[in-house]
């Protein structure tokens, strides 16, 4: 038995704790939740000694390096550390609710290897890469990111907590035509070759949106309940259309890895027929409205499980103020260290250094605002998602769709 063999039972073990944790909300039977906490542990189990035995295939075939180098190893270890975190967190606060909300992003990031094709080869480092700073680079930075994912969830149970009503339908239409209007804009502009003006515009309603939520969200909670549905969405319909563009990629017979990279969401969001692009837009702003629709009832059924949300908001704060500092020394300080051996400068402002100064930037507001402006609750918690959301497009955004000197942790 080799390591990709246990990483597969450990998916397998992941997906039955995803569904356990789940039945517990849903039936609320201790036993289910011990039963899942017992099958998350056995997971875990199982991946640490995937991790090692990894580790020792690369030095028998005479590589000899940790498994932290290209997306496969990075989404494995990005993994065992979020499960472990979790697995903390609910040793110390006895709460298995949370493993509804980690779990999925657990058994996701390892399914998401076997459906986009990653290639699991153990294969020697460009020379780029030989270097002991990798080592502590990659590994300080995938525990700050576990750690900011676990705060990211415990951020959606605060904001859907402390939300009493989700206002008007009125504003559901009003966000579904603002995007609707968005997309239009956003096909004509590129169309007519002014794309980067258009995201560049797009980033800087997001960020005047942002900037208003953290300021007046907690007076006005209809509107983080939008940015609520507005972030699930993302998250779960960019996977499922990825799957989508997958199983179409594999049906017309063309070869994963690298190519699905170049040709992502060409069946769904860029495909050259004009009805296809509408109806996925449609099933995109329908699963907006389900959520929108559904979610003072996952309210409900999380109440019960849940602790005051004042250990929420402490329980967020300690998740980012344990991860801020190693992604600082990590991220940033041993990767410029790092950048600077293997390409003689410390910072070059390659997409994956630029994102990663935006991330620290916005968890060190959420820190500021903290210690120094005395904020609570509804305000340092949107900066909390706001942060994961820059870790994850960091992490992945970068290396799917951009280019750049960290493109090797591509599909390959």
């Amino acid at each position: 038995m080799d390591s990709a063999q246990l990483f597969t039972f450990a998916t397998i073990a992941y997906l039955a704790a995803m569904v356990l944790y789940i039945s517990y909300l849903v039936f609320r039977k201790e036993g289910v939740g011990k039963a899942a906490s017992f099958t998350t542990y056995a997971g875990l189990a199982l991946q640490t000694v995937a991790l090692a035995m990894r580790w020792i295939e690369s030095y028998q075939m005479g590589i000899g390096r940790a498994p932290l180098s290209n997306l496969y190893e990075s989404l494995v270890f990005f993994t065992w550390c979020t499960v472990l975190i979790y697995v903390i967190v609910e040793w110390k606060y006895k709460i298995r609710a949370f493993g509804a909300f980690v779990m999925p992003v657990a058994f996701l990031a390892l399914a998401f290897i076997n459906v986009a094709g990653i290639s699991t080869d153990i294969s020697p480092l460009v020379p780029a890469l030989k270097s002991n700073w990798l080592f502590y680079h990659v590994l300080l930075s995938f525990i700050s990111y576990a750690t900011f994912g676990v705060a990211f969830a415990v951020s959606l149970i605060y904001l859907l907590q402390d939300t009493d009503e989700r206002g008007s339908s009125v504003n559901l239409f009003a966000a579904l035509g603002i995007f609707a209007l968005l997309v239009v804009l956003g096909y004509v502009l590129t169309a007519s070759g002014m794309k980067v003006p258009f995201w560049i515009g797009l980033g800087v309603l997001a960020v005047a949106w942002f900037t208003y939520l953290v300021m007046k969200g907690a007076l006005n909670k209809p509107l983080v309940y939008l940015f609520i549905t507005l972030c699930s969405t993302l998250a779960l319909g960019l996977l499922v259309f990825m799957g989508i563009d997958y199983l179409v990629f594999s049906m017309q017979g063309q070869p994963a890895g690298e190519g699905f990279r170049k040709h992502m969401f060409e069946s769904t969001f860029i495909s050259r027929s004009i009805p296809v692009v509408a109806v996925s837009w449609a099933a995109l702003f329908s699963l907006f409205a389900l959520i929108w629709s559904q979610g003072l009832r996952i309210k409900a059924l999380l109440k019960q499980f849940m602790p005051a949300q004042d250990i929420l908001d402490d329980l967020t704060y300690r998740l980012i103020a344990f991860g801020w500092p190693l992604f600082t020394a990590g991220g940033l300080v041993m990767g410029a260290i790092w950048a600077n051996s293997a390409w003689g400068t410390y910072w070059g402002w390659d997409p994956k250094e630029t994102w990663s100064l935006i991330t620290w930037f916005i968890y060190s507001i959420y820190l500021h605002g903290r210690y120094v402006r005395g904020w609570r609750g509804t305000q340092t918690t949107i900066i909390s998602l706001i942060g994961f959301l820059s870790v994850i497009f960091t992490y992945l955004g970068v290396n799917l769709v951009l280019s750049g000197l960290h493109s090797y942790g591509g599909m390959n």
